[in-house]
């Protein structure tokens, strides 16, 4: 890992932030405590590429730690006090609007293959992101372990009502 990564994986106050997640999921200590790692990693790299014109995106496979991400922004002044420091920013939430998902949706029905190749054109960028600067054990935790076991579903499932 490198020295900035090392550093943006540190974070005051974190017990909050875990125990936060932990009230709002029925997930171990040890699980939120991962989930908030790969969250903390996923914002690193959110600031080395949201000023250019590949922004990494939240895809299915990544709903945990879009939910990790909520509980975090949920905790202010961590949040802004972990962005200012290691980015000298704060990386943003930006949700797809409603409309822009029915644009996206008009688009697919009515060219199906094309909408399928910008997004596979888009997801092999964000792939080769991931294993450029986290590396080949974080792009297959994010896609592969970490999505087989938290689906939607499961999250559903674990959510506390």
């Amino acid at each position: 890992m490198n020295q900035d990564l090392i550093e943006a994986i540190d974070c005051d106050n974190e017990q909050a932030i875990i125990e936060g997640f932990m009230e709002r999921y029925e997930v171990s200590y040890e699980e939120a405590f991962d989930i908030f790692l790969e969250t903390k990693k996923w914002l690193w790299l959110a600031s080395k590429t949201d000023k250019n014109d590949t922004q990494l995106f939240i895809d299915q496979p990544l709903l945990i730690i879009d939910e990790m991400w909520h509980n975090f922004i949920l905790h202010t002044k961590q949040y802004y006090k972990f962005c200012i420091t290691n980015f000298k920013r704060i990386i943003h939430h930006n949700p797809t609007p409603p409309k822009v998902k029915k644009e996206q949706t008009e688009a697919f029905l009515t060219n199906p293959t094309k909408e399928i190749q910008k997004h596979e054109q888009r997801l092999a960028r964000q792939y080769n992101l991931i294993y450029d600067h986290l590396g080949p054990e974080t792009l297959l935790k994010w896609y592969d372990t970490m999505a087989e076991k938290y689906t939607p579903d499961y999250i559903q499932s674990i959510k506390k009502h």
